[in-house]
């Protein structure tokens, strides 16, 4: 990345601010950082609203959790940038922190976390979970190299294993099929588990024993704090939007040009990025794209018809978010929320007690997700708002019992808006990077469509490909 040259960053969601915010800090930085964004808001799916009443609902991402290098990455960055004072956190043994439900046969049922529920059945599973153990022990282990959750877990731990926890844990985190994403997006170290020790019991044992490496990352006042207090998750007064309005104010005072609603792009054979803004034409041969898969293969399509291709391949799904706000208590359980496997066949990809995680004065918040993998075959394209919330109302009335008018609400229809990993992404990831690498295009690519969904992995990523970069280019 030339430090003397002009740097490009496509994107104004959380990857695209963090990547800008990060170029600022390299020595040198580039001499001029622009950014561009389509839509007339940055921030992308990380979107609050706060009401003149103070209430505030989430249109996205609503908490984080601070495991992990990327967990702490993003805490290191909220300190840099001021935000600790917002911070508000999930007590560890808080009822959302333990209680999670899914929805079975038409009631709600708790998932057991219970040690005694190793020797003795619990709904919604058929067996003791120690049968997953032992089944485990007894499985041979299998040669792909990628396999779908739902195969992978079924496989070694049985089908109810898959049915009610994976399948739902797969609809509330990426709204996909169990039965299409690949086991190396959320369970990568039981898979590899499998094919180091050849058994995931092992292979966890085997890794409980082993020392970690110290991390190499520092380490904030914030992260220790969340660290040593076992935060399960964290969130910020305001909503969660806070982070990237942050990131845009520090970008922008740093020196970064920001543009929304981004004027005429041009990508070129030579890899050269051109600009129009008014009448001047910015050139630039350095990028980095923070766009989703498919909106980055319309811009490189005319020139790299076949990397357009491999873009295109990484698909997204669409989800209905509805908010609805009722005055008093509403819910009869404290829980975070609960999750509907796809074999109950219902609109509800899940439901979020909001106000059980962060209460918000006398009044019950919920948000609802439904579509996703099957939102056209369930709304089809032109489903209105209000069927959509008219949907919402109907299911928490049979679901949670709740009949009365909410007194307030809001519905969303967020296009295209998570990145679906099926089995094999990683491996066509690699080859879209080896594309770019290949034909010396100048393309650095980061964002959710690539290495990771969470709003952690975003911003740890770009973090990382902005490093990257500059090494590269340095040598």
């Amino acid at each position: 990345m030339a430090s003397s040259g002009t740097v490009a960053v496509l994107g104004g969601g959380i990857s695209g601010l963090a990547a800008a915010y990060k170029l600022t800090q390299i020595h040198p930085a580039p001499k001029r950082i622009v950014l561009f964004e389509a839509a007339s808001r940055l921030g992308g799916w990380v979107h609050s609203s706060r009401n003149e009443d103070g209430v505030v609902y989430e249109h996205g991402p609503r908490t984080l959790r601070p495991v992990g290098e990327s967990g702490m990455t993003v805490l290191n960055l909220v300190q840099e940038l001021g935000l600790q004072e917002q911070v508000m956190n999930v007590q560890y043994g808080h009822p959302s922190s333990l209680n999670r439900y899914v929805y079975v046969d038409s009631k709600l049922v708790r998932l057991p976390t219970e040690l005694s529920s190793l020797f003795k059945t619990a709904p919604p599973f058929r067996k003791p979970l120690l049968a997953a153990g032992l089944r485990d022990l007894f499985t041979r282990k299998s040669s792909k190299k990628d396999e779908s959750m739902f195969d992978f877990v079924s496989r070694r731990l049985g089908p109810d294993i898959a049915e009610f926890a994976i399948d739902p844990l797969v609809r509330g985190v990426c709204a996909g099929d169990s039965k299409e994403i690949s086991v190396n997006f959320l369970l990568k170290s039981l898979k590899d588990a499998e094919q180091k020790h050849g058994r995931i019991v092992v292979g966890m044992i085997a890794n409980a024993l082993r020392k970690t490496p110290p991390s190499t990352l520092p380490i904030s006042d914030l992260a220790k704090r969340a660290k040593s207090e076992r935060w399960p998750v964290w969130s910020l007064q305001g909503g969660l939007q806070s982070l990237p309005e942050t990131l845009a104010e520090k970008a922008a005072m740093a020196g970064v040009e920001l543009f929304v609603e981004a004027p005429y792009l041009e990508f070129r054979k030579d890899g050269s990025f051109v600009v129009r803004c008014g009448e001047e034409e910015l050139h630039s041969s350095r990028v980095i794209s923070a766009l989703p898969a498919f909106k980055l293969a319309g811009l490189v399509e005319k020139a790299h018809p076949n990397l357009a291709q491999m873009l295109k391949s990484i698909s997204c799904v669409t989800v209905g978010l509805v908010n609805l706000e009722w005055t008093g208590r509403k819910l009869n359980k404290d829980a975070f929320g609960f999750l509907v496997p796809s074999s109950q066949n219902s609109p509800l990809l899940g439901v979020v007690f909001d106000s059980c995680s962060f209460p918000q004065g006398d009044r019950t918040i919920v948000t609802a997700m439904m579509g996703g993998k099957w939102f056209k075959s369930l709304f089809s394209d032109n489903v209105t708002e209000e069927t959509l919330l008219k949907v919402a109302l109907g299911q928490m009335e049979s679901v949670l019992g709740i009949s009365d008018p909410p007194v307030r609400s809001q519905v969303h229809i967020l296009r295209q808006c998570i990145p679906q990993y099926v089995v094999g992404h990683y491996d066509r990831v690699k080859e879209i990077r080896r594309y770019v690498d290949d034909n010396r295009l100048g393309l650095d690519l980061t964002g959710a469509s690539f290495d990771g969904v969470s709003v952690n992995d975003c911003v740890h990523n770009a973090f990382k490909v902005v490093e990257q970069s500059t090494a590269k280019v340095s040598v």
